[in-house]
């Protein structure tokens, strides 16, 4: 699901609260814990999150989208 989406199901589309831990997300996406670490950091030193341990908030979209798209390239 993607986070424009959300809205219509009364959901806000910047502010989330993570159900799996850190280390379940990288057994999902096959990455290792400090990868996923890492990757929270680098995007909330750059502007483009805000993380609380699970809460998660986008605070550039833009900037996010472009960034994670950069990476899949």
């Amino acid at each position: 699901m993607r986070s424009e989406s959300i809205p219509t199901r009364g959901w806000s589309p910047s502010d989330f609260h993570l159900r799996m831990s850190r280390a379940e997300i990288g057994s999902y996406l096959g990455m290792k814990l400090e990868t996923v670490s890492r990757t929270f950091s680098a995007f909330q030193q750059h502007g483009l999150l805000e993380v609380d341990k699970r809460h998660i908030r986008i605070a550039d979209m833009e900037r996010l989208t472009l960034a994670l798209d950069m990476r899949a390239h």
